[in-house]
Order: structure tokens, then C-alpha cells, then sequence
């Protein structure tokens, strides 16, 4: 028996079983093809028919057992040559599908048929198809015993509706449907044309199976110079977010073979994204697999300019997004629909980067000037995405590195700067800073956020918490990887090439005891009077009086309140701009006075919906975008959804990242302010994707160029 599959499929395709020597399995999909295997399984049943009610409820039940369908016919005539069958009835178990046709004519001859459905009636419930069984195909012929090799088609007009619950919506009508099925050697082969008809206009388009040569792949091809979307409508999956309202597609050319792949020239297509419409977008389409995506589509969206671009790979094998939807297709228009609600909002640019990332871009005005917003929109479900941190050349003192070149340099699809750090001397981060797990810098009284491996995110402010015990001396760890030492500091290898001079401070180098990471002994004992090579250790600074020498036992144990062990990732900023989603006033905001100066503003900010999303206004571009203050940013993270909210470092810092269509690495995506130029700064924020790279929008003849990273001493 066959396996179940769902009625949409046998709508749309009849399956066929290349012999074990072929290669593949052609797979295109058509609905006159799964219409033609029904009618004819059940014709060619006829032939072992005899006069009489018993031998007609023979051939019906027959024909069930054949087609995996529920099958009725009101008479069954012999006529010259073969039969006609009055009033017959084909539906799909589930109630998916159903067609009703008031005379099929077959013709028999040897191991052929000819059949003739006149005005056949097609209904589609889409939202039955998942109980359904799949349609037994023209290999049940040889199961069955009916030895049929080759089946010519003829449809006159027929008409096709989908069903809403219990209320039938038309949606297209066909006529002048003409086909041709047969079995070789090689394969099972067709041909077919057909056309559609919406409203006054007709549609032709054509299909046809090749064999290979070698006969080793059959490859399925459908073409058509236009066909109308607007019909598509009611088999789109709805949740609100996608309404089709109408368009075509131009120039298709589909070929289904070892691979599907397909192309398209999308035309006025009218869209309700939400509670917005989206007019006129047009531009190429790629199909491939299970993929869909486009160099660029524009069109206006809410009367103001609007473009996408980028792919997508969770459509399904063979347009299965039509059945069960596409999250980052939804999630693309979601994000769209929400930067389009945006008040006096002037442009809209959005991509699908990555599955579970989607980049968007749009202009506004404000009462004070021109505001430019860019916004990375983040899946946290998507298994493929993950955060990390990264820091500046690889340890907490540096020369610093621009946020693009930590991203290209971690093979990162997306992020912003980071923590708020010592501009222009040792660009140490001035917070918190853990990366894949691991405390690289310790916390300071203010906000930072931990990310852990759900991708959920804790904002809020984080003690450092530890422990010394040295010969039954107990002191308190209060630093991790930050200079000058404080009382007890602790240093490792991500510090840095060297500690710099600090009169009165005492290094002691440590080597765990066995396999221990509370448990160390003592190597050697140095004043930092001169620059010292850095390894693990203990700084000791002035005002701690300790006695220590090489050979001693000490006890280390150090982490954060609350505790990081199941963070993957962490950084500091600040302020904390939304609480509980509220605007928020930080008591222990960084850089106080610059609450109210306008200028570039960036934030991480985890929505009432779910998803994550990182923000970013330029600024000191009077031209192009002025800026906001912190009350204001407060505002516009509230207006796109935020439950709560932190900001990163403005100011001239402020820099976005991601993959934009076409390339292999980061780039900037946002105008920083310092002349337009991006700025060295301590540690990021990234976004990491373990799925396949892009492979339907072709690369860019010339690529991203790397950016720039200026070695430090």
C-alpha cells in the first residue's frame, strides 16, 4: 500500500516510482496530473467490468482499492469502444479535495485509454489536507493488474473553488486541458497543456517530463508567460500576517529533476501585510528546493517606498509553505508591518539574512528632524542562530578592532558594538564580559545583559562574587582582567600580552593542583614594577597586605550574583531603557549627562511577542538623522513592541552589522558619526548561524571588502 500523504500533494502531482536503476525521484507537482490518475485508475477498472449492479459495485470498490479515494459513479454505459460514466465523484479521504465531473467518456484500446471529463467541478478545503491519504498512482495499474501503459487526456471547462470552513470561494477556471501519460522502460513520462482563466483573462501554460539519455533522472518542466496570484489566495496559509490580494507571476520556467529550481518575474503584486498594504511590488524570484529568494523586489508599502530582498529555505520541499507556512517568510512581513507603523515613517528596506534573522531599514521624520533606524529582528527558537560575544583582537587590553572586523574575523551574520571602554589608551571593556561561557572581565555597578542557550536574555545588574584563602588568610576577589588591580584581582590569559607597571601590586602566578579549578599552588611571587608576561594569576594591590611566596596552597573560587553558569554569552551597557514594559530611569545609568543630548543610540531589546531585536538611530547627521536622547529611544523601542530593554555604547560607537544579500561576511549597515567612519572599539555583540550560507541570490561580483584592523603594540 501506499504511504499517506497529504490530498494537497495529490491535487497537485501524481506520484511515480522510477525503476530501481533511476537516480531520483521526479517530484513536480500539478493538479491535472493527480486528477488524470484518479479518472483513469477508475476507467481502466471499467474494463473488467460486466453488465449488473453486483459487477458495477465491483468495479467501484475496484477503483477504491486503487485510487486510495472514495469513488462513485451514478451509471456506468458501454459505448463504442469503452464506456461512459454518468454523475461520477472522486474525494480524498480526509475531505481535502473533491471533483465532480457529469460525464467521463473512456476509450480502451490495447494497453491505452483515452479519456474525456466533461466540465468537471474541483474543491479544495486546504485546511483538511493533514488527514488525508495520498492519491495510489499509475503504478497501482501494475499492481492491479490493469496493464495500461499509455493515457490521453482531454478536460473541457471545468471550474475549481476552495473551501473556507463550509462556504465554497471560487477561485479560477480551466479549459481546454490536454495531456498525455505513459510508461517505458525509462520511466513514467507526460506532456500536458492547459489554461486558466481569471475572470476574462486566459492563462496558457504548458508541462512536460524529459528522460535523460542515459535514462538515469527524469526531469519535470512547467512554463507559462504570465499566471494570476490572486486565485492562489485561499490556499496560502493564514495567520493574519500575509493576505493576498492579487499579481502574476511572469516568465516561469520550473525544472524539477535531481534538483527543483525555478524562475520568475514577479508583477504587481498587492498584499495585506497586517493591517498594511503593500501595492505594486514586482521583481525576479528564484526558486530552489525548499528555497525562495530575490536579489531585490520594490514596491510601496503604506505609500511610501518599499524593497526586500534576500532568501529563504523553510518553504518546504515542493512549495510545502503552502500547507505549513513559512516563519521566516511571516517573519520578514511581520517585521515590515511593524517598521511601517512607525510614525511619519518615509521609507521601508527589509531582508531575510539568515533563518531566524531578518535585517530591516527605515527613514522617518520627526519633530526635531530626520531620524535613520536600523534593526537586526531575531528568532530566539531558531536552532540555528546562537549569541556570542567577541572582544578586540582576542583579549581585554588592545588597540581596540571596529565591530565589522570582530564579526568578519568570527565568521558572525550579524551584531552591534558593545560595552561602554577606555577610548584610545587600553580599550578595556568598562563592564561585564562573558564569552562562550567563560567570565573574561568581571561586573561593575551597572547594567549588563546574559544571554544563555535558549537565547534568553537576563537584563539587570551583577555582583562579583569569590574568594582567596591563602595559609588561613581568607580575601575577598574583587576583579576579573581589569588594571589597575583593585584589592584582590584575578587575571588570565585573555587579559592581554603583558600586565603593565603598577607600583605596590604584587603578581602571584598559579598552576591548579591536579585536575582542580579551586585548588592552585603558588609559582612565583613579582612586583609589577616593570610589565609583566601574563599568565593565570592573582594581583594583589596596594592596600592588601599579603604574604605570599612561591610553593604556597590557595583556595580560588570566584563567579557573579546572580549566578552565569548557564549564560553562553554576556556584555555590559547600559542604561536599562525598559522594564517590564515601562520606560525606565536607571539609577546607575552610565554617562548620565548625556540623557538628554541628542545623538546615535543602540540598544538590545527582548519584545512582548518573543523576539529579540537590536536597534540602532544615527545621528549627528543633521541631513540624514539627528539622533535621539535616551527618553526618546525609550519611546521608540516601546512603539516596536519592548518588554524590556538596554542600551550599548552610543555616541560615535554605534555600529550595526549584518550579512546583506549577496555577500559572505558582515558589513556595516548603519552611518556611524565619527565622519561616517566606523570606530574602534573594545567587545561586540553577535549573532551566529550554523546553517548552510546563502546559495540562491548569487554572491556579488565584487565582495565586501575586509575591513581594517589596526594592530595594537
Amino acid at each position: 500500500m501506499a504511504k499517506e500523504e497529504t490530498s494537497q500533494k495529490v491535487l497537485r502531482r501524481s506520484q511515480r516510482r522510477i525503476p530501481a536503476r533511476s537516480k531520483m525521484n521526479s517530484r513536480l507537482s500539478f493538479v491535472s496530473v493527480g486528477i488524470v490518475a484518479a479518472v483513469a485508475l477508475l476507467a481502466l477498472a471499467l474494463g473488467f467490468a460486466v453488465r449488473g449492479p453486483v459487477e458495477r459495485a465491483f468495479v467501484l470498490g475496484y477503483a477504491r482499492a486503487a485510487t486510495g479515494l472514495n469513488v462513485d459513479a451514478n451509471g456506468v454505459e458501454r459505448i463504442d469502444g469503452g464506456y461512459a460514466l454518468s454523475d461520477v465523484s472522486l474525494s480524498t479521504a480526509g475531505g481535502a479535495a473533491s471533483l465532480n465531473a457529469p460525464l467521463v467518456e473512456v476509450l480502451l484500446g490495447d494497453h491505452t485509454a483515452s479519456i474525456v471529463l466533461h466540465s468537471p467541478h474541483l474543491a479544495v478545503a486546504p485546511d483538511r489536507v493533514r488527514g488525508d491519504e495520498q492519491l495510489r498512482t499509475l503504478d497501482a495499474m501494475t499492481k492491479y493488474g490493469l496493464g495500461t501503459k499509455s493515457i490521453a487526456l482531454k478536460v473541457l471547462a471545468g471550474t475549481a473553488v476552495a473551501v473556507a470552513g463550509d462556504v465554497p470561494v471560487p477561485i479560477l477556471a480551466f479549459d481546454g486541458i490536454t495531456g498525455h501519460f505513459a510508461e517505458s522502460a525509462g520511466g513514467k513520462t507526460w506532456d500536458a497543456a492547459a489554461q486558466l482563466a481569471d475572470g476574462d483573462a486566459r492563462y496558457p501554460f504548458s508541462g512536460r517530463s524529459v528522460l535523460a539519455l542515459d535514462g538515469s533522472t527524469i526531469t519535470d518542466t512547467l512554463t507559462a508567460a504570465a499566471l494570476p496570484l490572486g486565485p492562489l489566495a485561499p490556499f496560502l496559509p493564514s495567520d493574519g500576517n500575509i493576505v493576498l490580494k492579487g499579481g502574476r507571476l511572469l516568465n516561469l520556467d520550473v525544472a524539477d529533476g535531481a534538483t527543483l529550481h525555478a524562475t520568475a518575474q514577479l508583477e504587481d503584486l498587492d498584499a495585506m501585510l497586517g493591517a498594511h498594504e503593500l501595492t505594486g511590488l514586482h521583481g525576479p524570484l528564484i526558486f530552489a528546493d525548499n528555497g525562495v529568494g530575490s536579489p531585490g523586489l520594490a514596491g510601496t508599502l503604506e505609500g511610501v517606498p518599499f524593497d526586500a530582498s534576500g532568501e529563504m529555505h523553510d518553504l518546504g520541499p515542493h512549495f510545502g509553505f503552502l500547507r505549513d507556512g513559512s516563519n521566516d517568510l511571516t517573519s520578514l512581513a511581520n517585521l515590515a508591518a511593524l517598521l511601517a507603523s512607525e510614525p511619519q515613517v518615509r521609507s521601508v528596506h527589509v531582508e531575510a539574512e539568515a533563518p531566524g534573522l531578518a535585517y530591516g531599514q527605515y527613514a522617518m521624520s520627526s519633530d526635531h528632524g530626520p531620524l535613520a533606524v536600523s534593526v537586526l529582528s531575531i528568532d530566539p527558537r531558531e536552532p540555528t542562530l546562537r549569541f556570542d560575544t567577541a572582544i578586540a583582537e582576542d583579549r581585554v587590553i588592545s588597540g581596540g578592532e571596529r565591530t565589522s572586523a570582530m564579526g568578519v574575523r568570527t565568521g558572525a551574520v550579524g551584531g552591534v558594538n558593545g560595552d561602554y571602554f577606555d577610548i584610545g589608551r587600553t580599550y578595556q571593556p568598562q563592564g561585564m564580559l562573558v564569552r562562550t561561557g567563560e567570565l573574561i572581565r568581571g561586573p561593575v555597578n551597572r547594567a549588563a545583559l546574559a544571554i544563555d542557550k535558549a537565547m534568553h536574555v537576563t537584563f539587570g545588574e551583577f555582583q562579583l562574587v569569590g574568594t582567596a584563602r591563602v595559609g588561613g588568610q581568607t580575601y575577598p576577589v574583587t576583579q576579573v582582567n581589569d588594571w589597575p588591580a583593585g584589592n584582590v584581582t584575578v587575571i588570565t590569559p585573555k587579559f592581554g600580552k603583558e600586565l603593565p607597571p603598577a607600583p605596590g601590586t604584587m603578581f602571584a602566578r598559579l598552576v591548579p593542583i591536579g585536575t582542580s579549578t579551586l585548588h592552585y599552588r603558588v609559582t612565583e611571587v613579582d612586583p609589577t614594577t616593570q610589565a609583566l608576561p601574563v599568565s593565570f594569576g592573582l594581583a594583589f594591590g596596594p592596600k592588601v597586605n599579603a604574604k605570599l611566596h612561591a610553593g604556597e596552597a590557595i583556595d580560588l573560587t570566584y563567579g557573579t550574583a546572580p549566578p552565569l553558569s548557564n549564560a553562553v554569552a554576556a556584555i555590559g551597557g547600559g542604561p536599562i531603557l525598559v522594564r517590564d514594559g515601562l520606560s525606565y530611569e536607571d539609577p546607575d545609568a552610565p554617562a548620565p549627562d548625556e540623557r538628554n543630548y541628542r545623538w546615535p543610540v543602540i540598544a538590545l531589546a527582548e519584545t512582548n511577542q518573543g523576539r529579540l531585536l537590536l536597534v540602532a538611530v544615527d545621528g549627528r547627521h543633521p541631513e540624514r538623522s539627528i539622533g535621539m536622547m535616551r527618553p526618546d529611544f525609550a519611546d521608540l523601542l516601546l512603539r516596536l513592541g519592548a518588554r524590556n530593554a538596554m542600551a550599548l555604547d552610543s555616541g560615535g560607537s554605534v555600529t550595526l552589522v549584518s550579512r546583506a544579500v549577496g555577500d559572505a561576511n558582515v558589513s556595516v549597515r548603519n552611518v556611524p558619526s565619527d565622519n561616517s567612519a566606523e570606530r574602534w572599539v573594545s567587545d561586540a555583540l553577535f549573532l551566529y548561524s550554523s546553517a548552510p550560507p546563502p546559495s540562491i541570490v548569487a554572491p556579488r561580483v565584487a565582495p565586501t571588502p575586509i575591513p581594517e584592523v589596526r594592530p595594537s603594540p
